[in-house]
């Protein structure tokens, strides 16, 4: 979609002149996202074009649930026509927060909050939402790739596991199910969440350990968070559900990875002591050594992920 294009779903009426576009690839969805520069100020839109009828109308349903509950970031306008969203722009993220000590206390007491919010809000516009399946689809797809290392093979145990903690608890809230800390976005008083595609209800203290196992939190630092989120004092047998949703995170979003990747013939290191460590990778990425729009970057990416799943601690 072209500039004018761009410029007809914001009425000029409510936004004035369109002063620049910028695309940026995100996410996985196959939504086309703008930066929007207005008279009116800055702008995200994000078009849905390839959603049906019925997808449309379920998202943006569940769109208006978390933004007037003040989860994600206003609507500022919705063209129904076009499956165009308008939100106003919010730059920071949370990781720069989590750079910050003054600021870091309250961008995660902020996101514990939210996800709190987001967990007890009505189920109706979310549909069930099944993290095993997909992570088991993902995994088997991988697990058939040459490449594919034989050092990572004991995470197939990890969401058995999984499986076996949630079918003992079936508690199930409106969740993000995408809890990559780029979806949290900081605005120096408050957290909000974005990318809602994955969205659905899952166990409670899902999107928790999946943040956590990013942000690479210790034991006790992520079983604090969570007893805030749950307002209760956790149980051994909660922390062992908490530490298997992790892990289960872990590898889900190493097989998407190594999925995106495509083949991972002579990219994916054959030894786990060649593999590097989540904040190896981290440090690699921000040196520029490696990128996450790139095959090599995706595949190491995934490798560092199956490692943290399988590495005890």
């Amino acid at each position: 979609m072209i500039d004018h294009d761009i410029a007809r779903l914001l009425p000029a009426y409510r936004f004035g002149n369109v002063l620049s576009v910028k695309s940026f690839p995100h996410g996985l969805s196959g939504a086309a996202v703008y930066d929007v520069a207005t008279d009116a100020g800055e702008f995200v839109v994000r078009v849905l074009a390839n959603l049906g009828r019925e997808q449309w109308h379920r998202r943006i349903t569940l769109l208006r649930a978390v933004a007037d509950a003040g989860i994600a970031p206003p609507l500022a306008w919705v063209d129904e026509g076009e499956r165009a969203t308008v939100s106003p722009k919010i730059p920071g993220q949370l990781a720069t927060a989590l750079a910050d000590p003054g600021a870091r206390p309250r961008a995660i007491a902020s996101v514990v909050e939210t996800l709190a919010r987001l967990h007890r809000l009505p189920a109706d516009a979310f549909a069930p939402a099944d993290p095993i399946a997909m992570t088991r689809m993902l995994w088997d797809d991988q697990i058939a790739k040459p490449g594919f290392p034989a050092w990572a093979t004991p995470a197939a145990a990890l969401i058995d596991r999984a499986a076996a903690r949630l079918d003992a608890d079936p508690r199930r809230v409106p969740s993000h199910n995408d809890m990559n800390p780029t979806n949290v976005l900081w605005d120096d008083a408050r957290a909000w969440l974005v990318d809602w595609d994955a969205s659905g209800l899952t166990h409670p203290y899902y999107d928790l350990a999946v943040l956590s196992m990013f942000l690479r939190f210790d034991d006790a630092t992520a079983l604090d968070l969570l007893g805030r989120q749950e307002g209760t004092r956790m149980s051994q047998e909660q922390a062992e559900t908490f530490r298997a949703l992790r892990r289960l995170g872990a590898v889900l979003c190493g097989s998407m990875f190594l999925y995106l990747a495509g083949d991972l013939t002579a990219v994916v290191p054959r030894h786990l002591d060649e593999t590097p460590t989540l904040l190896q990778f981290y440090a690699r990425l921000r040196t520029g050594e490696l990128a996450l729009r790139a095959p090599l970057g995706q595949a190491m990416f995934g490798a560092a992920m199956l490692k943290e799943a399988i590495t005890p601690g």
